[in-house]
């Protein structure tokens, strides 16, 4: 299988690269700026924005390809909300790019757009697990655009036939992954104080620890995406998710066992998000019913391997 990858240079879509590598696909990577990102071994590389829907049509009629992996996008809740237009140009008007191109295609390829878990909002606790039919009540400049994106696709698979699916992914963490994020930036924090060495113990200031949220390793997620573009259902929305929820608490934990030095944590008012949900989880049947995926990696063994990726990085690279 032919298949191009949007948002190949970033941290879902090195390890989708790989995935999709391991399955015997030939993988081309749509990249803003090949010269500058790292492209993925094995990709070749494409230039182009997605915000540029003359350029990704370029694309995809040059490589043809049988499917699409459509994963570019601005991925921080946080920051959306001080980069709203930004963050609403590159999520909704970047996914209409990739749906134009498709559908001009002389051959319309298979194409699933990846949004978020972000899009269902604040849920009644009383209503979770989070399900396909659950409602749509985005609180983020994020979740909103991601939202947008998910409906684009529908409407293209309805309104014009395009083979396209959705796919609502709660958190996910693993090697390799920004430290803007939680528990990488947790890992990145434990592997420098190793590094540096010391008596006393390792401060973490953090946020609300009890704030429970579904956590899937990275590989596990590619493999699901994989296994939808060869088995999924045009049209339909798919949560990728463990169908439990952990607190913030347990995943410290976890990593603070795996340290070479004792850890304190310590919960900083000032970095609570005001009405945050405090539990979120999804119901992965659809998508476990559709292809037989289900997640194998425990989470332990995510812990170890993110941990382990921040201890290899130089100190010129942390």
């Amino acid at each position: 299988m032919r298949v191009l990858v949007t948002g190949a240079t970033g941290f879902v879509g090195h390890h989708l690269v790989r995935e999709l590598r391991t399955r015997g696909a030939r993988v081309h990577a749509l990249v803003r700026d090949p010269a500058v990102e790292p492209v993925p071994d094995g990709a070749q590389a494409h230039a182009a924005d997605v915000r540029d829907p003359a350029a990704v049509a370029a694309v995809v009629a040059t490589v043809a390809p049988e499917g699409i992996a459509h994963l570019a996008g601005a991925a921080s809740v946080g920051e959306s909300f001080g980069r709203p237009l930004a963050t609403w140009d590159v999520n909704l008007n970047g996914t209409l790019a990739v749906l134009e191109a498709a559908r001009a295609a002389a051959r319309p390829p298979r194409v699933l757009v990846v949004t978020s878990g972000e899009v269902y909002g604040r849920v009644p606790l009383e209503d979770l697990p989070v399900t396909h039919e659950t409602p749509l009540r985005p609180v983020s400049p994020y979740g909103a655009s991601k939202a947008a994106a998910d409906l684009a696709a529908f409407q293209y698979h309805d309104g014009y036939g395009l083979d396209v699916m959705r796919v609502r992914s709660f958190n996910h963490f693993g090697p390799n992954q920004d430290p803007r994020f939680v528990i990488p930036s947790i890992a990145k924090q434990l592997a420098e104080a190793e590094r540096e060495g010391g008596d006393g113990p390792v401060e973490l200031h953090v946020g609300n620890v009890e704030t429970r949220r579904d956590f899937t390793d990275v590989r596990d997620v590619v493999r699901a995406y994989a296994l939808l573009l060869e088995r999924g259902r045009p049209g339909e929305p798919y949560l990728v998710c463990t169908g439990r929820s952990l607190s913030i608490r347990e995943v410290i934990d976890g990593l603070a066992a795996l340290c070479t030095r004792e850890v304190r944590v310590m919960s900083d008012p000032g970095l609570r998000r005001s009405g945050e949900q405090s539990d979120l989880y999804g119901s992965p049947e659809r998508v476990r019913s559709d292809t037989g995926w289900t997640p194998t990696i425990a989470l332990e063994q995510t812990l170890a391997d993110t941990l382990e990726w921040w201890r290899a990085r130089p100190d010129t690279e942390t």
